[in-house]
């Protein structure tokens, strides 16, 4: 009996989980966020299947010779896809799902359990970077094989990294949403945010002049100049600009809806 008191003593006084085991309480975690948005064609099909075969459609059917015989239109053409693809999983994924999540209980469950308190979003944030690096890699051969796209290695690169990195702004976006709305509420106001920022960024068309001025508040914008600028347009705004300002919009969003979080739950 005292040697049962005495295990459970030491237990109790060092009730910190090792590093090797929070590593893989994040690396579960992520695997099972991964996979069970993977399972999910309602969350897969639009974030990779579309983008994809929309790009394929516009660029290879519908606008055909003029992108190949223009190479300024590819590029541009390919870099709105580009961050449309990247910009949907961390919003949806991060903010819808963790929404979700909030208002059926689950959210709480988690929290209960003795694993990391982060490793829950950190494991979203994962899956979304997942979802992105995949659809890049189908659009970065595509584009070459539609053509006149031919990137350096350096350039397929940066862009790779652009799409796994490019998603963490919204994600923060989309954090912030999950901390303050229900699971119910939480597609549509996405949506309502995630459609004029597309269109409005001038991510597949040029804008007027009236709505050009007002492209540089949505960070799509910024994000597609990085973009652009890897794949060697030329772009309309200091690239370290854009490159702050997506920062500042991550740690911002990030700091807001951790405050939310810790407070509501």
């Amino acid at each position: 009996m005292n040697t049962t008191v005495m295990q459970i003593g030491t237990g109790s006084s060092n009730p910190s989980m090792p590093f090797s085991r929070i590593l893989r309480a994040y690396f579960i975690e992520s695997k099972y966020a991964f996979l069970s948005a993977l399972r999910e064609p309602a969350f897969s099909v639009p974030m990779v299947a579309l983008p994809i075969f929309l790009y394929l459609l516009l660029a290879g059917l519908v606008l055909g010779p003029g992108v190949i015989d223009n190479p300024n239109a590819s590029l541009f053409l390919f870099s709105g896809f580009l961050v449309y693809a990247v910009s949907g999983p961390g919003l949806f994924g991060l903010g819808a799902g963790l929404a979700t999540e909030r208002q059926s209980g689950v959210l709480k469950l988690k929290r209960a359990q003795p694993m990391p308190p982060a490793a829950c979003l950190i494991g979203k944030m994962v899956m979304a970077m997942c979802f992105t690096g995949i659809v890049a890699l189908f659009l970065i051969p595509l584009a070459i094989w539609i053509g006149p796209m031919t990137p350096t290695t350096g350039q397929a690169m940066g862009l790779m990294l652009l799409s796994i990195l490019g998603v963490l702004p919204f994600c923060a976006i989309g954090f912030l949403i999950g901390t303050l709305v229900s699971g119910t509420a939480a597609p549509g106001i996405i949506n309502v945010i995630f459609f004029p920022m597309l269109y409005l960024s001038g991510l597949f068309f040029p804008l007027p002049k009236v709505l050009e001025t007002w492209a540089v508040i949505w960070p799509t914008y910024h994000l597609n100049q990085i973009a652009a600028h890897i794949a060697g347009l030329e772009s309309g705004i200091d690239i370290r600009i854009c490159i702050v300002l997506l920062l500042g919009i991550t740690v911002g969003c990030t700091a807001l809806a951790a405050r939310r979080f810790a407070r509501a739950g």
